[in-house]
């Protein structure tokens, strides 16, 4: 299974894979023929983001580490909520990296600073603390997180992991009874996650091997069947510009595609989740892309090299990972 996943990676990515030609795809637009448009600017280190069915965007670090802010439909902007006074914790510091909205538009946020998965009230007045340990032993670094349409939620602790050393690893956060458990571990390097569109996969950036594997997901919240899904070119091949690129955070679309923000590379990759095709890239805004998010045909990128986020217009909708979304007829 794995070895079959990796080598339709690669013969796509040899061929350059001719977009116009397959009709499945062809409500993408071609690779790099979508200019990113900034969205926002002042970011200390641009990660998140997430939006709410109005339009307002939330992202990680605004104006300073440490923050989230909050910027509304009308362009104005704010500090939401600032961690290290909401949610000290003692001997570290901490600093969101992934955000996602639950049901209800509380922020779930990973903070990478403090090792802790967070709940936000949406006005930012309250922090609490939803897991800060797994079988006895502390989180490091929580990088980023996901939901499932229950509202469970996954999220990663990459530590210190190599590809030498793979010691990171995936947990899982029940809403229901609020345990947290070890869902996977020996990954190097594991950041941003999805929840496929069917539920019962999912997709792990495991970023310092430069791939993106892949798990079934039970009926009794545990995981199995570990494979590649896609492991990008390590150089440019067709349409497609490739080198040592880290994947980082991801989200699915309606139609099940996996977007991927390369870190390195400065793009998003486009994957086919049931044949493990990259079908499209499309430039990010700039380097050390950190995250992805669907809005009304837009997909907006945290970009930690330009401080900034951007906007893509793809003309697609997201997955409605929460409920809450509501796509409207046409783009602005």
């Amino acid at each position: 299974m794995q070895r079959c996943a990796v080598l339709l990676v690669c013969l796509g990515s040899l061929a350059g894979l001719p977009e116009g030609r397959s009709a499945e795809h062809a409500d993408l637009p071609p690779s790099h023929s979508v200019q990113p448009e900034l969205a926002a600017t002042g970011l200390a280190f641009a990660a998140g983001p997430a939006l709410n069915a109005a339009g307002d965007l939330f992202v990680a670090n605004y104006r300073e580490l440490g923050t989230i802010g909050r910027i509304a439909a009308d362009g104005t902007a704010s500090i939401l909520a600032d961690l290290r006074k909401l949610a000290p914790v003692e001997g570290r510091i901490p600093q969101a990296n992934g955000i996602r909205l639950d049901s209800v538009g509380r922020l779930l946020v990973a903070d990478f600073g403090g090792g802790r998965l967070l709940r936000v009230n949406a006005d930012g007045t309250q922090a609490e603390v939803l897991a800060e340990r797994a079988e006895g032993q502390r989180f490091e670094t929580i990088s980023d997180v996901a939901l499932d349409l229950q509202g469970n939620i996954y999220f990663t602790d990459p530590g210190d992991s190599t590809a030498d050393d793979p010691t990171g690893s995936v947990y899982r956060y029940d809403v229901r009874t609020g345990q947290t458990s070890l869902l996977a571990t020996g990954l190097a390097y594991p950041t941003g996650m999805a929840v496929t569109v069917d539920q019962k996969r999912l997709c792990v950036a495991e970023s310092r091997q430069y791939r993106v594997v892949m798990y079934d997901l039970t009926e009794d919240g545990t995981v199995e069947n570990r494979r590649v899904l896609a492991d990008f070119p390590d150089e440019t091949r067709g349409t497609f510009v490739g080198g040592k690129f880290d994947p980082a955070g991801m989200v699915v679309d309606a139609r099940n595609r996996l977007y991927v923000a390369m870190w390195r590379g400065g793009v998003i990759n486009v994957v086919d989740v049931d044949t493990g095709l990259l079908i499209r890239q499309y430039d990010a805004g700039g380097g050390r892309a950190t995250n992805c998010h669907f809005h009304n045909g837009y997909l907006y990128t945290t970009v930690a090299a330009k401080e900034a986020v951007f906007r893509l217009k793809l003309g697609v909708e997201g997955f409605d990972y929460n409920g809450t979304l509501h796509a409207q007829p046409e783009l602005p």
